[in-house]
Order: C-alpha cells, then sequence, then structure tokens
C-alpha cells in the first residue's frame, strides 16, 4: 500500500484493503465486543429479576395498585433471552464467526425488546427513555457491521413507531414520543457509521505501521541478503549464551573457500544466490543441533552452540562440510570443474572463570585459517581448558 494512503480516510483510498485484514479485522470486533455484550445482559438479567420480585410483591403489599400484566412477560422474556446469549457467547467465545452472529441476533433482540417496553411505557402514560438509552449505547459500545447495526436500530425504530401509532394516542403526544426517538436514530445511525470507518482506518493504519515496524526490527537483525542472524545479532547471541551456558561455549568460524574467484567466475549475481543456498544450508544445520547461525560478514559465518563435547562437535562439524559438497553448487576453474567447499574452525572454550568473547573469536578465527592453509574444505578445532586465552590447537580432520 503506498504510504501516502496510510493517512487518508479508507473512503477516500483507491487501493483495495486485503481481504485477510478485513477478516482479521471483523475477528478482532467479535472479540471486543465480548465484553459490553457480557456487561449489558448481566445488567439487563439482574434488573429484569429485579423487576419481577417487586411486581409479584406489589401485588401483595399494594391493594390498589395499578398492575400491566404485559411487563411482566417482557421482564420474563428478557430474562431468558439474557441467559440464553450469555450462554451463546461463553460457548462460541473463541469462534469469532459464531460469536459475531450471536452479537448481531442480541443486538437485534435487545433493540426490538426496548422498543416494545419503552413503547408499552408511552400508552400506559408513562415516560421511556429505554429505547433511547439502548440505541446509544449499543452504538457506542458495539463494533459490527455498519449497515447490519443501521438496520438493527432502524427495525428497532419501526417496532416501537408502529405500537405508537396502532395505540391511536393524541397527536401531541404522538408527534412527540415519535419526533424525539426520531432525531436519536438518526444521530444514532450517523455515529454508527463514523465510528466504524473511523476505527476500521485506525485498526488498517496500526497494522501497516506493525507491519512495518517488524521489518524494521527484522533487518535490524538479520542479514538483508541471505535472511539469517547478521553479525549484530549473533554476537548479542554470544553475550546471551556465554551467561546462560553451564560448560563450553563452540564458536564455529566458517569460510566459503576461495569465494572471491566464485564471484569474479561467475558473477556477483551467482554469487549472491550461493550464499544464499549455503546459508539456508548452515541454518538448516544449526538448528538441527540446537544452535544458532550469522553471516559474520561477506563469505564468512559464525555457527555458536552451548555445553557440547568435543566429539559432537567434531562430528557436528565434518556433518556440515558433507552437507555443503553435496549442494553440489557448480565450481570450475583452471584447476579443473569442482564443487563450492567450506573450510571451519572450531574453538571450544570451558566455561571455567570469565571466558572472553574476543578471545574466543579469534582463536576460531586462527583455527579457520590453519584449516584454509592446510588445503581448505576441511577442519580445524582449539580448545581451552579454563577461563584463559586459546592455546592449544589440533583435531583437525578432513
Amino acid at each position: 500500500m503506498n504510504k501516502k494512503m496510510i493517512l487518508l480516510p479508507q473512503w477516500f483510498q483507491t487501493e483495495k484493503i486485503p481481504s485477510d485484514m478485513r477478516r482479521a479485522y471483523m475477528d478482532k470486533c467479535a472479540f471486543d465486543n465480548e465484553i459490553p455484550a457480557l456487561v449489558i445482559l448481566t445488567m439487563i438479567l439482574a434488573m429484569e429479576s429485579m423487576m419481577v420480585i417487586i411486581y409479584c410483591l406489589n401485588l401483595f403489599f399494594v391493594k390498589k395498585g395499578r398492575f400491566f400484566p404485559q411487563y411482566i412477560y417482557l421482564y420474563v422474556s428478557m430474562m431468558i433471552f439474557s441467559l440464553c446469549f450469555i450462554i451463546l457467547i461463553k460457548i462460541f467465545e473463541n469462534v469469532p464467526d459464531n460469536l459475531m452472529m450471536v452479537e448481531i441476533t442480541m443486538l437485534l433482540t435487545v433493540g426490538v425488546w426496548s422498543a416494545i417496553f419503552s413503547a408499552c411505557d408511552v400508552i400506559n402514560g408513562f415516560s421511556s427513555y429505554l429505547f433511547i438509552q439502548l440505541l446509544i449505547i449499543n452504538s457506542l459500545l458495539f463494533k459490527v457491521n455498519p449497515i447490519k447495526h443501521c438496520l438493527i436500530n432502524a427495525v428497532s425504530f419501526l417496532v416501537y413507531t408502529a405500537l405508537i401509532l396502532w395505540a391511536r394516542l393524541t397527536v401531541t403526544i404522538t408527534f412527540a414520543e415519535v419526533v424525539n426517538p426520531f432525531f436519536m436514530l438518526v444521530t444514532a445511525e450517523v455515529m454508527i457509521i463514523f465510528r466504524s470507518r473511523t476505527k476500521y482506518q485506525d485498526y488498517i493504519n496500526q497494522k501497516l505501521i506493525d507491519e512495518q515496524h517488524k521489518k524494521l526490527e527484522f533487518y535490524a537483525n538479520n542479514d538483508f541478503l541471505t535472511k539469517i542472524s547478521n553479525r549484530k545479532s549473533i554476537i548479542e547471541y554470544m553475550d546471551d549464551i556465554m551467561e546462560k551456558c553451564d560448560h563450553s561455549i563452540i564458536c564455529m568460524m566458517i569460510d566459503i573457500d576461495r569465494f572471491k574467484l566464485y564471484n569474479d567466475t561467475y558473477g556477483h549475481i551467482m554469487g549472491d544466490k550461493c550464499l544464499i543456498k549455503m546459508s539456508a544450508a548452515f541454518d538448516r544445520f544449526a538448528g538441527r543441533h540446537g544452535g544458532r547461525v550469522g553471516r559474520y560478514g561477506g563469505e564468512e559465518f559464525l555457527i555458536l552452540f552451548a555445553d557440547m563435547d568435543e566429539e559432537a562437535v567434531t562430528a557436528a562439524a565434518n556433518e556440515l562440510i558433507e552437507m555443503i559438497r553435496e549442494l553440489n553448487i557448480e565450481f570450475s576453474t583452471a584447476e579443473g570443474c569442482g564443487r563450492v567447499t567450506i573450510s571451519v574452525g572450531i574453538h571450544i572454550q570451558d566455561k571455567i572463570g570469565n571466558p572472553d568473547k574476543d578471545a574466543i573469536l579469534t582463536a576460531a578465527d586462527n583455527a579457520l585459517y590453519k584449516a584454509k592453509n592446510q588445503g581448505r574444505n576441511r577442519m580445524a578445532a582449539s580448545w581451552q581448558k579454563g577461563g584463559g586465552n586459546a592455546a592449544g590447537r589440533g583435531g583437525e580432520t578432513e
């Protein structure tokens, strides 16, 4: 999406929002609606239960009081509906499509019920604002499809108006009791549309910002070409394992043999493809053995492990060398047709005392040059007992 469009309202944008993003937004709305729905339903259930009790007591203690049985029906029916909706919301709380359907049905039910209740109040000579109150509350709290939401409010208002007209009240009362809810309906509909567009655009903008942050974070910690950890990230990982490992730190320095010649022979595009393929192999290898790989610079790579013994490290290094051979990346030179190979330098540092990171890297680099000086396509290893600088080297194999 064009960055300039991020700042524009949705209705001015010409590019379509991806369908998966719209779907994710509606799923989020369904989950966001759950708490308001449960709060409203619980309050309605409690209030209607209390009103049923008051009405029943009224029959016994207020002998000359007026009794309207239709209210009992409304109270009891809404108690049953509220209880059913609470159960359905809890059943489908992890299924956004079904949850949204329950919430829309609940809005319609509450809207029609409040319309009937308010109409009964007006017909019986009372003043009621329940329909208007729930209309505004639902419009503010719930995020559903704006067209469906507006239709639900319109249906509720039509039910309310039809009952008022059916009661044949005076023109003055009819006009007063219809016009006020009508203006509240218009206000609610405008509020729903504006709020829906604003919330949707805020969500889209935030998603785009989050995606940009993820990309920035990824490329801050990963090599742009190979997509594996960059030098900064792999050194930070080294600091981490030096702090957390229990016994030993294994630093494996890898160099692609005669890579400059490969670039000169095949060109930099093929050189980049070679680096990508090799990096993927290093990453698979490191993951399989519980380590981590990073591009240390150019054609040099660093693989770090923690708490492996010397035998396991040597076997793993030979396995890596063989794995690269099996990639069978052609490398024809004046000497003949061959394959791309690697040289590996390993330093194993016992975690005793306070091992020095620079000394470990230097020792691994020295082991690498030893492997290259001995003919490439092989490994050389050194290890250090205790926390001092690396001294002994040995164990080179082909």
